[in-house]
Formats: structure tokens, sequence, C-alpha cells
């Protein structure tokens, strides 16, 4: 189940949930399941999904990895964020991380019926699901931490206020 919040200013029915999306990659190779959504024909996905009430993102990706692939990950960074309108008309925002996987022998859970370890020139004979394809192309135009002065900061010695 996703987490729920309210966001303020908005109506008190519409809800946001909160989810973590991996691009995990072995060798040159990035990890795709392909959906069990009980059609003949579904789309390709990177593991990931809604994190329980209380998680933060890492701990959820963590979880969510380990249980739809086995695998287990090093977090490598941040790739992008995606979003997505159920057809319940819940909203989905998310996080999406690169990470390298420790092996390739992918264990899939119930909630997928295959997966596939894709290069490049392979990733347009796996139809992934139009949310990710937005996301994508947004990574495209504005990579994650690209910005030197950015990474100044991140590096930058610093002090947490206390609360």
């Amino acid at each position: 189940t996703l987490s729920t919040i309210i966001i303020m200013g908005q109506d008190r029915d519409v809800a946001m949930g909160l989810s973590v999306k991996a691009m995990i990659f072995f060798g040159a190779k990035l990890l795709l399941l392909r959906k069990n959504d009980g059609k003949t024909v579904s789309h390709w996905e990177f593991p990931g999904g809604g994190l329980r009430r209380g998680e933060n993102f890492l701990d959820g990706l963590y979880r969510e990895v380990k249980e739809e692939t086995g695998l287990s990950v090093h977090v490598d960074g941040l790739a992008g964020t995606w979003q997505y309108r159920k057809r319940n008309g819940q909203f989905l925002n998310g996080v999406i991380y690169t990470a390298t996987a420790t092996q390739k022998e992918v264990m899939i859970s119930s909630e997928h019926t295959d997966y596939a370890w894709v290069r490049p020139d392979e990733l347009n004979q796996y139809p992934i699901h139009a949310s990710l394809h937005t996301a994508l192309r947004q990574m495209e135009k504005i990579p994650a931490f690209s910005s030197e002065l950015l990474k100044e900061f991140l590096t930058a010695p610093r002090e947490a206020a206390r609360e």
C-alpha cells in the first residue's frame, strides 16, 4: 500500500502516493521487469513501488528491490523523478535512483512475469510504461547533479541546525 499525504492547498480528497524506482545496472545492461497486470501484452518497468508510512526513500528502495527481484544493490545516485495519475484519480510521484546490482540472477515476485537485462540499443524492444518514458525524456533534458556548483555545495562541510 502507498503512504498517503494530503497536499496543503488542495482539496481534501486529492491524495498523493509516494514511490521509488531503481534503474539497476549490471555491467552495461539495465534491468527491466514485465508487469503482471493480467493483460496479454503488458508494459516493462523499473523495479520499485510505494513507500510505507514512515519509510524514507532509500529504505523503501532497498525493500522494494529485494521484494521484486531478490537483488542486493548499491545505490549510486539520484536519476530523476516521475509522475503518474492512476485510473482512480490518485497521483503517484516518485524518485528514480540509479543502482548497481551485486549479482545478475533475478528472482521475480508475483508482481512481474519476466525480467530482462538490456543494452541501450535493445531498449526499444521493451515497451516501458508511458510515465517512465516521460521521466527518461525529462532526465535527458535535466540530468540530476550535473552542475559543478551543485557538486561543490554537496561536498562542502556543513552543520545541521537543531530542531
